[in-house]
């Protein structure tokens, strides 16, 4: 990591770029990028695109569970929408010289970039509206600060219509699972043992602590503009109180001393994945961690290779 600052600082381009971005400037025009800045903006854009289409066969079994056709339908639309976010963004891929077709059907299935909170199949709606609930208010909190912030000007403006969507899909969530909370003891206890295996997976979202993080590049060059702890910070500070006004249990709280929100525990811990259950007395190394994020979890592969496959139709419905 030194020996990259020192070459940015050394290099009178990437630090002339460096300069001109933070006064808010934006880039339109690929030409005006050094490699280093069209790397990193390529390596976002592509995390990005491969979540929005992992989507797909995670969402996927709870179209088939859905309790109603209204149920049914509300899923698909999700799917929809994070297919469409997903085309927006391998279509920029494509100004750098990526071929989407072959981009979605003939890497291979280890090779996409996807996270952890994406990577498990729903097993009912309850599953999917918490998932919205937490999860894609994490997503939504990210591609925000994406939109607000990224100096390149055509990847931020694509993300309005994405952010759009994706305010409605997190309602949805908040407005499903408060319902399910209050339906019945079965439906309640349900949503208490989706938020628990969910929250750490959505907590994880944002990735390593700020101080553990070797690589800033994506703020050096502002694609983003807050860290991993300020992102976290903010989808704390609404999800907890969000919990907290529903009845539902959650492993973070409100520090006065701090002066911000933290959690109940020391990240990261060790997540039994066969069982959905968090060991919070067993706590693994970063390193650890970082090899299960890279590897993903025993559906990734699998789950990936069906979209690839065009293995669906009607058995959805």
């Amino acid at each position: 990591m030194a020996t990259a600052i020192k070459d940015i600082q050394e290099d009178p381009r990437e630090r002339a770029l460096q300069e001109k971005v933070a006064t808010g400037y934006q880039l339109e025009d690929v030409e005006e990028m050094t490699e280093r800045y069209r790397n990193v903006l390529v390596n976002t854009v592509h995390i990005a695109a491969d979540l929005e289409v992992v989507t797909l066969p995670t969402y996927s079994p709870a179209i088939k569970t859905s309790p109603t056709l209204e149920d049914k339908i509300a899923i698909a639309a999700a799917c929809q929408d994070e297919l469409g976010h997903a085309q927006m963004m391998y279509r920029i891929l494509e100004d750098f010289g990526y071929d989407t077709h072959s981009f979605l059907f003939d890497r291979d299935p280890e090779e996409w970039r996807t996270f952890q909170m994406l990577e498990f199949p729903h097993e009912d709606y309850i599953e999917s509206v918490v998932s919205m609930c937490y999860g894609d208010r994490a997503g939504y909190i990210t591609t925000v600060d994406l939109e607000e912030n990224c100096s390149y000007a055509p990847f931020a403006r694509s993300l309005r219509k994405v952010n759009y969507e994706e305010t409605f899909h997190v309602s949805h969530g908040e407005r499903w699972t408060r319902f399910f909370w209050n339906q019945s003891e079965s439906s309640r206890k349900r949503v208490q043992e989706m938020v628990d295996f969910y929250f750490p997976l959505c907590a994880a979202w944002f990735g390593m602590p700020d101080n553990l993080k070797t690589r800033t590049d994506q703020l050096a060059y502002r694609i983003r503009g807050a860290s991993n702890d300020e992102m976290r910070q903010k989808w704390l500070s609404r999800i907890v109180p969000y919990s907290e006004d529903v009845g539902i249990k959650v492993p973070a709280h409100f520090d006065e001393e701090q002066g911000k929100y933290v959690l109940d525990y020391e990240a990261p811990i060790y997540l039994d994945e066969e069982k959905r259950q968090w060991d919070y007395d067993r706590q693994i190394t970063w390193e650890e961690q970082l090899k299960i994020w890279k590897k993903g979890s025993k559906h990734k592969v699998p789950s990936i290779a069906r979209v690839m496959s065009e293995q669906w139709g009607k058995d959805l419905w």
